[in-house]
């Protein structure tokens, strides 16, 4: 049996998996999607109530007759379900920061979170002249609801799938989607053969397209890490397209586009591909730490001698407990660098490998690190390697580590 060394303790890789599904197990909070940001008692708000989007959480009885007494004998340092709880959250304030502008290279332009703003999609909208295709999670945000409205009024055949079977109890977009459908713009629950529909994407004359890690939600653009990718690229604008129309009419899709990052056709394999291509460095933002193979990737590029810094969400149930706690110790006692950021909160999703060397790549998108988010939502996310954006995202990810 293959082992792992760091720090004195002697690991296989089996029970590194299982230590990180012991430690989903003591998320008392999990259910599908994310909340809304907007700070309400049943919402999300710099602390995230209820984000995992996955099934209900495991208990320590499917560990494979593992014990979590087994398990804390190896991994002394992981927060398991039989152990003590994190220390409860802080709140602060939102930072403000100096606000850097989008960064434009050839056919993409980089959107920065809370720096952006709203901007890039509100003038997509705005200049669309035939069609507008939008996937999202969470709509609730007045000003796209507004220009969604005025260009279908113009004759722009609008079209919008949304996220709707996993919410449990309340619909964040049903207001919204409401307003859209009394103004002509059509409307479509997204398919339940997805668990979550999680993407964030929207595209105009099938000419331009904005991929994005956030919602269009108010507190979005004014409170959270994130990041989005504006292309002008028009294989990849159609494949967005194609991907739409598939789901729209309920057909399977096929892309093929070696970019683009789709679930859950093709995420496991091409975000572990960037991982494990790895040879240099890592620079990770996640909101979840879930998924044992991600985080087993990441442990194995740091004990091959990639640099791996990892910043995660504050993930936090009513309780004041961080969600993520258990998996950042497990990553931290086997060579990761992990930490956790709760200003700004850390929603995006994205891998920097080997920034300054010729293979530099970053992936960017809506896929969380969960089993359910690569295995069976509807995601989507962009791989590049375009430097300048490259530079933003660095400099960006290093003032908040420095933190």
């Amino acid at each position: 049996m293959r082992t792992r060394h760091h720090a004195g303790i002697r690991l296989s890789a089996a029970l590194l998996a299982a230590a990180f599904l012991a430690a989903g197990a003591a998320r008392s909070f999990a259910i599908e999607g994310e909340g809304s940001f907007d700070g309400g008692p049943d919402d999300v708000g710099p602390a995230f109530n209820a984000l995992t989007e996955g099934p209900a959480p495991l208990d320590l009885s499917q560990l494979s007759n593992l014990s979590a007494g087994a398990l804390s004998s190896v991994l002394p340092g992981a927060a398991l379900a039989a152990s003590a709880a994190p220390a409860p959250i802080e709140s602060k304030p939102v930072r403000r920061w100096a606000a850097p502008p989008p960064v434009q290279s050839g056919e993409y332009t980089l959107l920065t979170e809370p720096f952006s703003g709203r901007a890039a999609v509100l003038n997509l909208i705005n200049n669309a002249q035939t069609s507008i295709n939008l996937t999202i999670y969470e709509i609730e945000d007045p000003p796209t609801i507004s220009a969604l409205i005025n260009a279908a009024q113009r004759g722009v055949t609008v079209r919008v799938i949304y996220n709707l079977y996993s919410f449990r109890g309340r619909d964040p977009n049903a207001k919204y989607i409401a307003q859209l459908q009394d103004a002509g713009v059509q409307t479509q629950a997204a398919s339940r053969q997805f668990e979550v529909t999680h993407e964030k994407a929207i595209t105009a004359d099938g000419k331009s397209a904005v991929i994005m890690t956030f919602n269009l939600v108010p507190n979005y653009f004014s409170g959270t890490r994130d990041f989005g990718i504006v292309t002008a690229n028009a294989a990849e604008v159609a494949e967005i397209d194609s991907v739409f129309n598939a789901d729209w009419n309920g057909e399977p899709a096929d892309p093929t586009l070696p970019e683009l990052v789709w679930s859950p056709e093709n995420s496991r394999e091409k975000i572990l591909s960037v991982i494990n291509g790895a040879t240099k460095t890592l620079e990770v933002y996640g909101e979840e730490t879930e998924d044992p193979e991600s985080m087993q990737a990441l442990i194995n590029a740091a004990q091959r001698g990639v640099a791996v810094r990892f910043i995660t969400a504050v993930l936090s149930d009513r309780g004041g407990q961080d969600g993520n706690a258990a998996e950042r110790q497990v990553l931290n006692d086997n060579g990761v660098q992990a930490k956790a950021l709760n200003n700004p909160y850390i929603h995006a999703k994205v891998v920097l490998a080997d920034y300054g060397t010729p293979s530099a790549q970053v992936f960017l998108g809506s896929e969380n690190f969960s089993k359910t988010s690569l295995d069976k939502n509807r995601e989507l996310g962009i791989i590049l390697n375009n430097p300048p954006l490259m530079d933003s995202i660095e400099s960006t990810f290093n003032a908040d580590w420095a933190q």
